[in-house]
C-alpha cells in the first residue's frame, strides 16, 4: 500500500527538531534582531539545546571546507579554529548525532545559489535554476540546476569543461577547416561535435551523452575513441565507453522542467530532485531502490514527492516546513 505526503515531528526527538528549526532561522537571510536574541536565550536554556545545536555544526564545516585554500587571513584562521573545536566536540559527539540533523547541516550550504566549490566557475546555476549562455562562436549552452562550467574560446580553442550537473550543447559548426572543432570536456574524457546539439551530464564515475542531431566523437581520459550517433546514448569513464539504454528525448527533458523515468530507480529520481529543491532528501536504501516509471516536475518538487508517495509503497514525510524530507 503506498503512503501518502505528511508533515511529522516523530523521527527527531525534541530537541534536536528545535535546533534544526533555529539552524534554518538564521541562515534564512533575513533573521531580525528579535530572532537572535531568542536563539541566544534558547541556547542557554538547556544544556541539552547546546549540545544538539554543536552537533549540526560540524556538517556545515565540513561542507564549507573545499573553500579554506581560497580563504585568507582572518576568516581562513577563524574557520581553521572552528574546524579544531568541532573536531574536539564531533569525537564526543558523533554517536549521538542523529541523521537527520546531519542533513540539515548539509542542506543548508546546498541551499545556496550555487554549490559553494564551483564559485569559481565561469558559468554557474543555482538550485533550481535553468540558464541559457550564449557563446562566443555563436554556439549556446543550456544549464541544468545545480551545474557548473569553464570557457576556454580563442585562437584555436572552443571548449568548455563541466565541472559539475549537466548541460545542453547547440553546437555551432566550424566556420573552416582551421577553427577548432567545438568540444565538452569531463573528468572523464571529452567530447567533439560533429554535429549540433547534444546532452552532457557529469556523474561521479561517468559522463553520459545523448545525441539529439547528428553526432559527436567521445575520447575517453584513457585515449578510447567512438563516434556517437543521432538518437543514441552512451556513457564513457575509466572502464571506457558503453552504450546506455536512455533516449536522448528523456535525457533532455530537464529543459522543460521535467523528469521522464523509464524504469529508473527511485534514488536515481531522487538525486534529480535534489538539484531542484532547496531543502534535503533522504532516502532509505530499500526505497531507493525501487523501479520507477512515469513523468515527474522538477518545477514543483513538492507535487513529485506527492506523486511517489502516492503511487509507491514509501512513507514521504516533511519536516520543517520542507526543508528536511525522508523517504522510508
Amino acid at each position: 500500500m503506498a503512503a501518502s505526503l505528511s508533515e511529522s515531528g516523530a523521527t527527531l526527538d525534541a530537541v534536536t527538531e528545535e535546533a534544526v528549526g533555529w539552524l534554518v532561522t538564521l541562515h534564512s537571510g533575513a533573521v531580525s534582531d528579535s530572532e537572535r536574541e531568542g536563539f541566544a536565550q534558547w541556547l542557554q536554556a538547556d544544556a541539552r539545546h547546546r549540545t544538539a545545536w554543536e552537533q549540526l555544526q560540524g556538517p556545515l564545516q565540513q561542507m564549507l571546507s573545499p573553500l579554506r585554500p581560497a580563504m585568507g587571513g582572518l576568516m581562513g584562521q577563524a574557520l581553521q579554529q572552528a574546524e579544531s573545536r568541532t573536531r574536539r566536540r564531533r569525537s564526543m559527539l558523533r554517536g549521538a548525532l542523529g541523521l537527520g540533523g546531519m542533513a540539515l547541516g548539509s542542506a543548508l550550504v546546498a541551499d545556496r545559489h550555487a554549490p559553494l566549490a564551483q564559485w569559481s566557475a565561469d558559468l554557474r546555476t543555482g538550485t533550481g535554476q535553468r540558464r541559457d549562455f550564449a557563446l562566443p562562436d555563436g554556439s549556446s549552452i543550456l544549464l541544468d540546476a545545480r551545474s557548473a562550467a569553464d570557457l576556454d574560446f580563442g585562437a584555436g580553442r572552443r571548449t568548455i569543461t563541466l565541472r559539475q550537473g549537466g548541460l545542453l550543447a547547440r553546437a555551432a559548426p566550424q566556420a573552416s577547416v582551421q577553427e577548432a572543432a567545438f568540444t565538452v570536456q569531463t573528468a572523464h574524457g571529452q567530447i567533439r561535435a560533429l554535429g549540433t546539439r547534444f546532452v552532457v551530464r557529469h556523474e561521479a564515475d561517468h559522463t553520459l551523452v545523448s545525441m539529439l542531431e547528428h553526432s559527436v566523437e567521445i575520447t575517453t581520459a584513457q585515449g578510447q575513441r567512438q563516434v556517437l550517433e543521432q538518437g543514441r546514448s552512451a556513457r564513457f569513464g575509466a572502464g571506457g565507453i558503453e552504450a546506455d539504454a536512455t533516449d536522448p528525448g528523456t535525457a533532455s527533458a530537464w529543459q522543460h522542467g521535467m523528469l521522464q523515468a523509464h524504469d529508473l530507480s527511485l534514488g536515481a529520481i531522487v538525486q534529480a530532485l535534489r538539484a531542484y529543491r532547496a531543502g534535503f532528501i533522504r532516502v532509505a536504501p530499500r526505497a531507493a531502490a525501487l523501479q520507477v516509471y512515469g513523468t515527474f516536475s522538477l518545477d514543483d518538487t513538492d507535487r513529485a514527492l506527492a506523486v511517489l508517495a502516492e503511487t509507491l509503497p514509501i512513507a514521504v514525510t516533511v519536516y520543517q516546513r520542507g526543508w528536511l524530507v525522508t523517504i522510508e
